[in-house]
């Protein structure tokens, strides 16, 4: 029977790997294990994803199309973790919500937050969607480098059209038994995949991508929908060293037509400690 899903009710998911479904060896057994992890990291996306539920059953396309975001990944979550999800209306600010995941299986401990609105108004578009990408064709042949990371300069366009599989492999792999993503022709593409669009415009330009996800902003602007064919730019907006890790932030916009309907700023340790 369907869990019901609602704003101050706490309700429980199990953690899984997509397998066959992404090139990082930091979400497959071996290499974690070696870095000193207890286990396969599951992905960043995944968990954010498992955090949307009450959000989306509650507010629906109001959320969905019309949003700001900003979540963070604070502690690594394995297979077959049982997370806790807490989601609350912060009362001090009208349209706006706090999601927490507890693990419950690593004491309790916190592993991700999210603080998300929906504002009257949005934030300027950001001027990197404006810019020109030096597009080229044939297979992804160069490996991912540090140095090759220029702050600015976009990697070639990706043309996606947003397909039903997209959907029905997010609510698969995550247990999701929301029926949104599945009861029109044009159901709204699942907010999993929406925030996977920027590795995804990352690998359309360079091979490699054992990386940890630190953290997600996005702001939507306009829904986005099974069946929409939509352009992505994606331009690494900043790049740094702290304490031996070695960051990254991915800009990806989403463009359908000439409206940019979403953009999503993807942070990641390109290069972890010891490796």
């Amino acid at each position: 029977m369907p869990t019901t899903y609602e704003i101050g009710k706490p309700y429980v998911v199990q953690a899984h790997h997509a397998l066959n479904h992404t090139h990082n060896r930091m979400h497959a057994d071996g290499l974690p294990q070696k870095l000193g992890f207890r286990g396969a990291l599951v992905l960043g996306t995944a968990i954010y994803a498992n955090m949307t539920r009450a959000l989306v059953a509650e507010l629906g396309d109001e959320w969905l199309g019309h949003a700001e975001i900003n979540v963070k990944f604070l502690k690594v979550v394995c297979a077959g973790d049982r997370i806790r999800v807490e989601t609350v209306a912060d009362p001090d600010n009208p349209h706006t919500y706090k999601v927490t995941a507890y693990n419950e299986t690593a004491n309790d401990e916190i592993c991700t937050y999210m603080e998300t609105s929906c504002p009257m108004q949005l934030p300027p578009v950001d001027p990197l969607a404006a810019l020109k990408p030096v597009d080229w064709e044939g297979p992804v042949t160069q490996e991912r480098t540090w140095d090759l990371i220029e702050v600015g300069k976009p990697y070639r366009s990706l043309i996606v059209t947003l397909s039903k599989e997209h959907n029905d492999w997010w609510k698969a792999f995550l247990e999701d038994d929301l029926p949104l993503y599945q009861n029109s022709d044009h159901p709204p593409l699942h907010p999993a995949h929406v925030l996977r669009l920027a590795p995804i415009g990352s690998r359309h330009q360079y091979l490699g991508d054992n990386a940890i996800h630190g953290a997600s902003k996005a702001v939507i602007r306009k829904i986005l929908r099974i069946g929409d064919t939509v352009r992505l730019l994606t331009v690494p907006s900043a790049k740094w060293e702290r304490k031996g890790n070695h960051w990254v932030t991915l800009y990806c916009a989403a463009i359908r037509g000439s409206e940019v309907c979403a953009e999503i700023y993807h942070t990641q340790i390109f290069r972890l400690r010891g490796t």
